[in-house]
């Protein structure tokens, strides 16, 4: 049994992957490079963080400031983005069950926050932003420290390789879901402790 459910954001709660994807597709093209497509796009969702990087050559200097710039134009359209069905029903369930669930996001706390008032969504203990997406490990460290948290009682839920990746080396448990950025046979690849096709699916496993 686990006490506390640490959230992923993006792709987890919130299905902001089709406007981001627009997003990113204006950034990458004001700033010189050739348009990308749809196909790659999917191919994407199939590659870790820097294999993407790799894969289409861009300049890793110049990550932060694509990030930042896509997280920013994304906050302007947070009321336009959808909940994922089924998710209020977890979190409702979660608050029945008196488990304690937080997020842990590469987005800003700002516009989490917005989101979950916009969304009525209650019962969230923590709110807690890592900018760096290669710092979520210890980040996740920082937060069993700072909420007092034992390992064992600690499961984080995400749709990502770098979530899966953080979790094991931060040693907790980790769901892995398919409804958000990377395709499950990636997930799969990288060995999560568990994987969710539906919302209602991870309350069989905390």
């Amino acid at each position: 049994m686990k006490k506390v459910v640490i959230f992923d954001f993006d792709g987890t709660l919130a299905n902001s992957f089709p406007p981001m994807v627009k997003i990113l597709k204006k950034r990458v093209k004001e700033m010189g490079y050739a348009k990308l497509t749809s196909k790659q796009i999917d191919v994407m969702r199939s590659m870790r963080p820097l294999d993407i990087i790799k894969h289409f050559k861009f300049p890793i200097w110049k990550v932060p400031g694509l990030i930042r710039t896509v997280r920013e134009d994304l906050f302007k359209q947070i009321d336009q983005i959808k909940l994922f069905s089924g998710i209020r029903k977890l979190i409702d369930e979660l608050g029945k069950r008196n488990l304690r669930y937080g997020i842990l996001t590469s987005n800003s706390i700002k516009a989490v926050d917005s989101f979950l008032k916009y969304h009525n969504l209650r019962g969230f203990e923590f709110i807690e932003s890592e900018t760096n997406i290669f710092k979520k490990s210890k980040h996740l460290t920082k937060i069993e420290k700072k909420y007092s948290l034992s390992k064992n009682d600690v499961i984080y839920v995400g749709d990502e390789v770098r979530d899966i990746v953080a979790s094991q080396e931060a040693g907790i448990d980790v769901i892995a879901v398919t409804w958000g950025y990377n395709k499950k046979e990636i997930l799969k690849q990288n060995n999560p402790t568990f994987i969710a096709d539906k919302p209602e699916e991870i309350l069989k496993f905390i």
